[in-house]
């Protein structure tokens, strides 16, 4: 059996201030649907069992009606094609008061789509296969949920799925985010078939049977060497597959120290550094530091700014 693991899709998100010219709607909000979108075609191309999403399909508790649109039309797609779909709520989708309800109400009345937000183990059988969901909760929380984690022994495959931080010696899996559940790794079950991670945004080997598949878009420069996609895994055979998906650079030039340097010499070594880069249509960062504040005075920001229009 085959299944794809995807997470961290955190529609809705958007920053700085360039607009998508063709939708109106800020340029990398546009960036995160077309990842999103790529991501359901290639799901799609691939014909798994089953699809789970590992959590944070949103970027907020309360996405806007866009974001909500967006996600509805691109499952519906999934429910079409007859492909079994787990969604769990990550920390960025679950509300503080459970009184508030949950978005991913709305998912729940399309065939094949299986829409997860309550505390608890959820299970779901796709013909030989049972799939473990767990939400995010504090609650009890995602560890104690773990620790009662039991394969099924009515299907030959059992994958978990969940979204916390796995904690290691290095504590490589960490985000620091104020809600952010932890879970040693030493307590995820060795006998499960595929344990599905989502949180953390890198592609990552969290424990012998246990992925990050990691974010479909890079939320920050944190991100910036990292291919983006989606897994496809083998449960037959124990292969793992990343799809990459079309992403959009990011792009952190030469810092600048401007301890010693007065405003014209700073916008020189600025101009030098954006124009012997390519920047075009790229997220691009330059930091400039140790600015005195004689230099800052007389220095021209919205020129600086300008070089990097094309970006």
């Amino acid at each position: 059996m085959r299944l794809v693991h995807l997470s961290d899709t955190h529609l809705g998100f958007g920053t700085y201030s360039k607009v998508d010219e063709g939708q109106g709607i800020n340029l990398r909000e546009a960036d995160f649907y077309s990842a999103f979108q790529q991501a359901i075609d290639k799901t799609i191309e691939l014909r798994p069992d089953a699809v789970v999403h590992a959590g944070d399909l949103f970027d907020v508790v309360r996405p806007q009606n866009r974001a909500i649109d967006f996600a509805l039309r691109q499952l519906i797609r999934l429910s079409r094609a007859g492909i079994e779909t787990v969604l769990i709520s990550g920390n960025h989708s679950t509300p503080k008061l459970r009184e508030t309800g949950s978005i991913f109400r709305i998912f729940e009345h399309l065939d094949h789509v299986h829409s997860v937000h309550e505390p608890g183990i959820t299970k779901v059988v796709v013909g030989d296969m049972t799939i473990h969901a767990i939400p995010h909760s504090t609650a009890p929380s995602i560890a104690q949920l773990v620790s009662e984690l039991r394969p099924s022994k009515e299907t030959k495959y059992n994958v978990a799925v969940l979204h916390a931080s796995i904690i290691t010696p290095q504590e490589l899996f960490r985000t620091d985010e104020f809600n952010e559940e932890q879970v040693p790794k030493e307590a995820l079950p060795p006998e499960f078939d595929y344990i599905a991670l989502g949180h953390y945004h890198k592609f990552s080997q969290a424990a012998q049977n246990a992925h990050y598949s990691g974010s479909t878009e890079r939320l920050g420069f944190g991100e910036a060497d990292q291919t983006k996609g989606i897994l496809e895994v083998d449960l037959s055979t124990g292969k793992i597959t990343q799809h990459a998906l079309r992403t959009r650079d990011m792009l952190d030039l030469e810092k600048i120290d401007a301890t010693k340097l007065v405003s014209s010499e700073i916008a020189a070594e600025a101009r030098e550094r954006i124009s012997s880069s390519s920047i075009d249509a790229k997220i691009v960062r330059l930091v400039i530091s140790n600015v005195s504040s004689e230099a800052y005075r007389s220095l021209d920001v919205p020129s600086i700014r300008r070089m990097g229009g094309s970006a």
